[in-house]
């Protein structure tokens, strides 16, 4: 935009002719005159460069959780889904307008939402994608844009990932039992085959193999798809009789949750007579009291990371596949006995 000679001639409260002279390098202008109209030029256009850089990304960054139905707790889904407010300042911050969705297949129509997404000019998309089978992912391929997920790979579309490191939450679960004296260890699972879980029990037979040295398949059980279906599973397999087992590895919140209320009901004390460790951060609902040792992935800060990558994947288009793995942390609670410390009779 060219900026008239009165408009700055009003901005600085000078006559339109001084601004001529300085403008066309003429004299008869003081100098401090003619230092501030051209500093007041020089800020026009950082302005206006700024405001050209801004409407360039004029778009939608999206932040978008798949969910197929019966695969997660019940969540509160009405089109939108909470994202932490750093990843919203982030975006807005890089000139871009921010979208928070959740998609539950078998409630919606992936029509409805790619149609959304175009009409939202969407940018890029980052999917928190744990959920997610391979074929899940075409759909978005349609739009062309820069996608980034968490929690799965999709290596042969050329998609970048942030993910929980699962094997190396496992393995420090594993230790951890291992160093409080236990060696019987079971792992208890979903039916589901999803990304995160299926690494998870990939880890856990190898690392039960490395001390044991057999096959270790055997010593995963699954349960179900939901609190309930765990829940039910779980008290078939205490009919059963614990046997040996001294711990079980429970792989996500649904099976801390059914494993841990079939476990109380049934009056077995945690951790006397079963130590537990759960995997994954527990829903904002009661565990029965348990103080459930846990690991625990970080969230908010991988999902930061992932969307800040994916905006630059939107300004350079790099041709790079990037595959970053966030390290877990374990929480300790009281429902881990040590055995090494302590004998105790029944």
């Amino acid at each position: 935009m060219r900026i008239k000679s009165k408009d700055i001639a009003d901005a600085l409260g000078i006559s339109p002719s001084t601004v001529s002279l300085v403008l066309n390098d003429r004299p008869g202008v003081k100098e401090s005159t003619r230092r501030k109209v051209l500093a007041y030029m020089e800020q026009i256009s950082e302005q206006e460069y700024r405001q050209k850089a801004h409407s360039d990304k004029e778009g939608t960054v999206v932040m978008l959780n798949y969910i197929k139905e019966g695969m997660v707790l019940e969540r509160a889904v009405s089109g939108q889904y909470p994202a932490p407010a750093q990843i919203e300042e982030a975006v807005k911050s890089a000139g871009y307008r921010f979208l928070s969705l959740a998609f539950r297949e078998g409630k919606m129509k992936m029509e409805t939402l790619l149609k959304r997404l175009k009409s939202e000019q969407v940018k890029g998309i980052y999917i928190m994608a744990s959920d997610m089978q391979q074929a899940d992912i075409y759909p978005f391929l349609q739009l062309k844009i820069p996608l980034v997920v968490g929690d799965n790979l999709f290596n042969e579309q050329g998609i970048d990932s942030f993910l929980v490191d699962n094997q190396e939450g496992i393995a420090r679960g594993v230790n951890y039992l291992i160093e409080k004296g236990h060696s019987n260890i079971v792992y208890l699972a979903e039916n589901i085959k999803i990304f995160n879980f299926l690494e998870r029990r990939e880890a856990f037979i190898s690392e039960m193999a490395k001390r044991q040295g057999m096959d270790t398949s055997r010593k995963i059980r699954y349960l179900g798809s939901n609190v309930d279906e765990v829940y039910e599973s779980m008290k078939k397999y205490l009919d059963e009789g614990l046997k040996k087992t001294t711990a079980f590895i429970l792989e996500s919140s649904v099976v801390s949750l059914g494993v841990s209320r079939a476990i109380l009901e049934r009056q077995i004390r945690i951790p006397r007579d079963i130590s537990l460790i759960g995997f994954d951060a527990l829903p904002p609902v009661s565990l029965l009291k348990i103080d459930l040792t846990l690991i625990k992935g970080t969230h908010t800060r991988r999902h930061l990371a992932a969307i800040k990558h994916l905006m630059r994947r939107i300004e350079d288009n790099e041709t790079e596949i990037v595959r970053t793995y966030y390290k877990t942390r374990l929480l300790e609670g009281d429902s881990v006995f040590d055995k090494t410390k302590y004998i105790y009779h029944t």
